[in-house]
């Protein structure tokens, strides 16, 4: 039995429905022909940690020129777009196996920390995108003093 927790955070609920959105998208649809549009884009696999002092994102985009690759943050969101473009045919090929996805893909990562957007450092090496996002210190407690009239 199903039981409503409070406690939940929404993300949690978004992470399932992108399992799902996999699960659905991997095992029950057929993979698309070469030079054929992939209609809903492709999400390429990414890890999010965090230290103390700033969240990290890693995308594993292998293939993908740098340039290609869009990084954006709005508000407590990280998206990042971009394009795995099809290598050009010269000869004819016959697939017996087509597993690595083509086009375009975007990714909107909740964050769960505010973050500084000044203080965003990336580096791409060996395929992968790494996203380095500082966080905004937490706001402690304001002493206020009071006035004696």
């Amino acid at each position: 039995m199903f039981r409503f927790n409070p406690n939940v955070k929404m993300r949690e609920f978004d992470d399932i429905n992108d399992e799902l959105d996999f699960l659905f998208n991997n095992f029950f649809q057929a993979r698309h022909p070469v030079m054929m549009p992939v209609k809903r884009g492709w999400k390429p696999p990414t890890d999010v940690y965090e230290t103390d002092d700033e969240m990290v994102v890693v995308m594993d985009i292998a293939g993908i020129d740098a340039r290609d690759v869009k990084v954006q943050i709005d508000g407590r969101a990280l998206v990042i777009r971009g394009i795995r473009r099809e290598p050009a045919l010269g000869v004819k090929r016959t697939y017996h196996k087509m597993e690595i996805d083509y086009g375009l893909f975007e990714r909107k990562i909740e964050l769960p920390a505010d973050v500084d957007p000044s203080q965003v450092t990336t580096n791409y090496h060996n395929g992968f995108l790494e996203i380095h996002l500082t966080k905004k210190p937490k706001p402690g407690p304001t002493r206020i003093e009071i006035e004696v009239l």
